[in-house]
């Protein structure tokens, strides 16, 4: 049985914002939760200033992370868009994905933006290839 995200209207709202803001490049960030519910979106600067590939901040992650902390939050998920493609994790984001949390992305290859999330499980990060998880999505509050 697929694992189940519910991501609140307002905060999928936020993260297709941002994304849709940050075209040409592909957007990235994180995502926070109390508790079962998402409360936070960290919109943060794709390091990379690609749009085909992203990357994260160390020093504006490592704000975002002592942010988490500060407030008890805990590290819900990471988010990115891509521009020109499906919503589904690209060789490179296996690669690259190095957290054990739901990795959320937003589509921006057509008119209505897709969001969809996954699980990549890895032996070691940089492993080229991974086991993809597509978690069940609930948007809506």
């Amino acid at each position: 049985m697929s694992e189940h995200l519910k991501i609140p209207q307002a905060i999928a709202d936020e993260m297709v914002a941002h994304c849709l803001e940050s075209r040409p490049n592909e957007a990235c960030g994180v995502l926070a939760n109390e508790g079962a519910a998402l409360v936070k979106v960290f919109r943060m600067r794709n390091a990379s200033a690609s749009p085909l590939r992203y990357s994260l901040d160390p020093r504006e992650q490592l704000a975002v992370y002592r942010k988490l902390d500060d407030e008890g939050w805990d590290l819900a998920g990471v988010f990115h868009s891509h521009t020109r493609t499906e919503a589904y994790p690209s060789p490179t984001d296996v690669r690259l994905a190095s957290e054990d949390v739901p990795y959320l992305i937003v589509s921006l290859a057509s008119a209505a933006p897709d969001i969809r999330a996954f699980r990549i499980r890895k032996e070691s990060w940089g492993a080229e290839e991974g086991e993809i998880e597509e978690l069940d999505v609930t948007l809506g509050d």
